[in-house]
């Protein structure tokens, strides 16, 4: 296994960002690892500790209220009476859709030819559809409702009323890694920790795992990828190689062209990569205090994810911004902190706020990127937390920014897009990428591939699959 950068994990990564701190730099939450390959490889020998993050959602509002849900349904229910009576079965009737729709999605989530027809035309309509339709078929108040369709829009360079969104949205809801459909949750020690102990167990099976050892191109001799020439000039030679790099970077920068199938190139100049998300990491003095749930010290809403997001219409203005103006005036945000239930990820009494905030595409409409953008945007989202939690400011000490430019650089995923591609209409299922690319012993096994984004594993196995079939018909 070749790692470009110095320590394993490519976005799935917990660093030393700061003295005495360990940040879950780019993913930081788990819902749709699959518990089969947990078990499969033993994880939790390998230090793998999965936990769900309840309450689940905290959003508060400027006139002081504030909603908070999670796993006890009598709770739920007082807050969401508190706005309006009415909804407290719509909130019941959402989950119970949403839950089933992610469950269908999880079922399809290994299949060796994936595609969409496998679902009926009453599913395959709600999944093409918005967010926002169908979230506002089961509640009506606004709070409520743009909490629900955040799910839709995470990753996305979608509006909440865009075709699609509501199939982003089942994809969050197909988890089983907490052992409760569509539960997220955090990883003990940081999403690291996920990498680290995957690496563990291939260790213990027999693999190589290199560091600082970037592949710079793929060679094809006779027909077959046979080697791989690293960018020391080193050469290593391979009878398959399997390829987690997202299509574009795969098929444009690691592959000659004249290796590529026909139409291959053309598919990927038109594979949409524009990311949207901002992530900001914190390092933090005290616990955020809100105005809505007062104090500093440890509450339920601390545990929470945290959303501004007040309205659909709020949502939806965000993304118009991004689309007319370059980037969102007030973006969405959605933002986690897991030292309050693993301190050792901080220094005694310090926490980290990790933030992703919508929408700052990586190709904006008014101009490029420039250096001072990524600190003028992140005072920006500061200032738009300090609405609601005044002492955030001053309990700042430190901070990182990473904008999708920052993202590509960084991690490696061409556009900064977190999923590899959309997870649109065009993009999913059958039209994703497939494991085996068209190139003789060379299959893809990153998000680019069904089923997409969000730590899952799938995308690995399938490719694994793949081979090993391919293996066994080519000893025939």
């Amino acid at each position: 296994m070749l790692e470009r950068r110095d320590v394993l994990g490519g976005a799935t990564l917990t660093a030393p960002v700061w003295p005495g701190y360990r940040v879950s730099v780019a993913s930081y939450v788990c819902s749709l690892l699959d518990p089969q390959i947990v078990a499969d490889l033993d994880l939790p020998a390998h230090g793998y500790d999965a936990y769900r993050k309840d309450p689940s959602s905290f959003t508060p509002l400027a006139d002081g209220r504030s909603l908070l849900l999670g796993g006890d349904d009598a709770s739920n229910a007082r807050e969401i009476a508190a706005f309006d009576p009415r909804d407290v079965a719509g909130f019941a009737a959402f989950e119970r859709e949403a839950s089933a729709l992610g469950a269908a999605l999880f079922a399809t989530f290994d299949d060796p030819e994936p595609s969409f027809a496998r679902f009926d035309d009453a599913t395959r309509a709600t999944l093409d559809g918005s967010v926002a339709a169908f979230v506002e078929r089961h509640v009506r108040t606004p709070v409520l409702a743009a909490t629900l369709a955040t799910d839709g829009l995470i990753g996305t360079g979608a509006g909440v009323r865009d075709p699609g969104t509501a199939y982003v949205m089942a994809h969050h809801w197909a988890g089983r890694a907490l052992g409760v459909q569509g539960a997220w949750g955090f990883v003990r020690g940081g999403m690291g920790a996920v990498a680290t102990a995957i690496a563990s167990a291939a260790r213990a099976a027999g693999a190589e795992l290199r560091s600082d050892a970037e592949v710079a191109r793929i060679h094809v001799v006779d027909g077959r990828a046979r080697r791989l020439e690293l960018t020391s000039g080193e050469t290593i030679h391979a009878h398959a190689i399997l390829v987690n790099a997202d299509p574009s970077r795969l098929f444009s920068r690691l592959l000659d062209p004249a290796d590529v199938p026909p139409g291959v190139l053309e598919r990927v100049r038109g594979w949409r990569t524009n990311g949207t998300s901002m992530k900001i990491n914190l390092a933090l003095g005290e616990l955020p205090n809100f105005l809505a749930r007062p104090g500093t010290n440890e509450q339920p809403h601390h545990r929470a994810t945290i959303h501004v997001a007040p309205s659909i219409d709020f949502l939806a203005a965000a993304y118009d911004d991004a689309r007319t103006l370059g980037v969102s005036r007030e973006p969405m945000l959605e933002c986690f902190m897991q030292t309050p239930t693993d301190p050792s990820l901080a220094p005694p009494g310090k926490h980290i706020l990790s933030i992703f905030a919508q929408y700052f595409p990586y190709e904006r409409s008014d101009r490029a990127w420039e250096p001072a953008d990524r600190d003028a945007f992140a005072d920006r989202i500061v200032a738009q937390l300090a609405a609601y939690a005044p002492n955030l400011p001053g309990a700042i000490e430190a901070r990182q920014v990473l904008a999708p430019p920052d993202i590509e650089a960084q991690i490696g995923i061409t556009g900064g897009h977190i999923f590899h591609g959309e997870l649109l209409p065009g993009q999913i299922y059958e039209q994703r990428f497939g494991v085996r690319t068209g190139v003789s012993g060379v299959y893809l096994c990153g998000s680019g591939t069904h089923p997409g984004g969000c730590v899952s594993g799938f995308p690995g196995r399938r490719a694994a699959r793949a081979l090993l079939d391919d293996l066994v018909s080519s000893n025939r």
